[in-house]
Parts: C-alpha cells; sequence; structure tokens
C-alpha cells in the first residue's frame, strides 16, 4: 500500500485527484492511508459491495477528465501522468481509451517482464483479456457512454468493460510502460481459481463469437485441458529461449497430452491465446 500511494502521489501531478477506497482492510493500510490523507481527494474504509461497487463510488465521486484505477498491490511508473496527459490533452473531451506496456514482478524478486501493449484488436479482445488493467486509462466522456462496471462480477469486470467499451470508443496503443504488476501468491487473478474462470466464461457468452464461446466450453468440459493450458503455455516460453519458435511451440504440445488431439473446430492457436501468455 505504501509504494502505491507513493507511485501515484510523487507523480507530481498539478490536478490530480486521488480517492482511496479502502473495503475494511485489517492490515496497516488505514494507518499508512492517514499518513497522507492530505494529499487525498477522498478515502474512505469500511466494508463495501466488492470491488467493482467501490470503483464505481470512487468514479461518481471524483470529477476528472481522464480516469483510471489502481489496485493496492500496484504502481504507476515516473512520468505515466504526464505522458497520460499529452495523449489526451487535445482528445479529452471524446470517448477515448489509452492503454499501454506493463511492466510484471515477482513480489520480492528482481526479475521483471516487460510486457508491451499489442495493436488493438477487437477481435483478440473477445478471446482474451490482452490489456493489463493498470496501464489503461479512458476519459470521462468514455465511462458515461460505456457506463460503470459491473458489480455482479468479481474478476473479470474490467475485461466485461474493455469489451462494452471496444463497440463505442476509440482505442489508442502507446509503447509507454504506465505500470507495474506486481505478482505475489496472494494475487486476486492467481488465487481466483474456477471461480474466476467461471466469471470469464459467462463475460465471453456476453459478448464473444459462438467460435470463441466453443473454445471455453472446451475448456469447461475438459478440465485436464484446462489445467495443462498455462502450463503448456510457460513451457513453450522457456524452450523459445533455446529454440526457434516453431520448434518452441512443437514440442510444447508434444510434452501436453491433452491437446494431442482435440475435437474438430477447436483451434489450438484459439486455447493459447485464451491462456493470456505471450
Amino acid at each position: 500500500m505504501a509504494a502505491t500511494l507513493k507511485s501515484v502521489l510523487g507523480q507530481g501531478y498539478p490536478a490530480l485527484e486521488y480517492l482511496v477506497m479502502d473495503g475494511g482492510s485489517e492490515d496497516n493500510s488505514v494507518e499508512l492511508i492517514k499518513q497522507r490523507e492530505s494529499e487525498l481527494h477522498f478515502w474512505r474504509s469500511e466494508r463495501d459491495r466488492g470491488q467493482a461497487a467501490a470503483i464505481n463510488e470512487g468514479f461518481v465521486r471524483c470529477s476528472g477528465t481522464i480516469l483510471g484505477w489502481l489496485n493496492s498491490d500496484d504502481l504507476y511508473t515516473p512520468g505515466t501522468f504526464s505522458e497520460l496527459a499529452s495523449i489526451f490533452g487535445p482528445i479529452s473531451d471524446q470517448p477515448v481509451v489509452v492503454y499501454g506496456a506493463c511492466e510484471l514482478f515477482h513480489d520480492g524478486q528482481s526479475s521483471c517482464e516487460i510486457r508491451g501493449a499489442l495493436p488493438f484488436d477487437p477481435e483478440l479482445l473477445q478471446i482474451t483479456d490482452y490489456l493489463d488493467q493498470p496501464s489503461v486509462f479512458w476519459t470521462r466522456a468514455a465511462w458515461e457512454l460505456v457506463g460503470p462496471l459491473d458489480e455482479s462480477l468479481h474478476y473479470a469486470f474490467d475485461w466485461d468493460w474493455f469489451l462494452r467499451a471496444a463497440t463505442l470508443c476509440k482505442f489508442i496503443r502507446s509503447d509507454h510502460v504506465f505500470s507495474r504488476y506486481r505478482i505475489h501468491p496472494e494475487h486476486k487473478s492467481g488465487v481466483g481459481g474456477r471461480e474466476r474462470w467461471m466469471e470469464l466464461v459467462e463475460v465471453a457468452k456476453r459478448h464473444s463469437s459462438d467460435r470463441v464461446k466453443d473454445h471455453y466450453q472446451f475448456l469447461t468440459e475438459h478440465p485436464a485441458a484446462h489445467w495443462w493450458l498455462n502450463k503448456r503455455m510457460r513451457f513453450a516460453q522457456t524452450l523459445a529461449r533455446m529454440l526457434p519458435n516453431n520448434w518452441a511451440d512443437r514440442a510444447a504440445t508434444a510434452a501436453s497430452p491433452p491437446f494431442w488431439r482435440v475435437p474438430k473446430g477447436i483451434e489450438p492457436d484459439v486455447l493459447w491465446q485464451i491462456s493470456g501468455i505471450r
């Protein structure tokens, strides 16, 4: 929490409205917030109706024209707000979403991975949420046009919102590394398990093509394939450091029995995209 607060308040952005919506943490979060409350536009710490509801409340309480949220484990990189101001400046009154690169790092380790921002692709977005949420920002006009986050979702409300926005807003890619995403044993995406997966399936049913839905259904009906998917992708990443990419891909699939034979209409490349690992 302390590092997150510092990464936001240390931007030196003069028109910042920083709201902290804490769900009643029982650690030292409140103490840390109080140490910097004079720099905050608003803060509260109390049990709420979930993360999506808290974020919606925060956006109702603020008046800014450029919006985004940052979870308490993550960080903004220096200069992010200045870079965003230069991008949004002439289009801040339009329904626009800007997204950039993200640095993934493991808590307590020095190694990290820069995940670049891919060109905007609505079809790929229907397959997987390839936008790194801490590095995504949008205008007030976009928020009012798309509407609030779906508070019935606990894990996939960002993907659902991006998919709704994709049909209504202009998306602009930046090469700037806007944020750092912390990976640790308790991070939400990593511990969501079946509940998180079923939310992803629900969002795919709402927004994706029948072709994409079939692939989510395949993974739901074949637990072994679902269990192997990320392991296959990580193995392919490791092999790619030593072998040509096409060889690494073939070897990783050869080492993953659930993908030796898949039903007609199920495309391995789509399954690889669903994993989100690249």
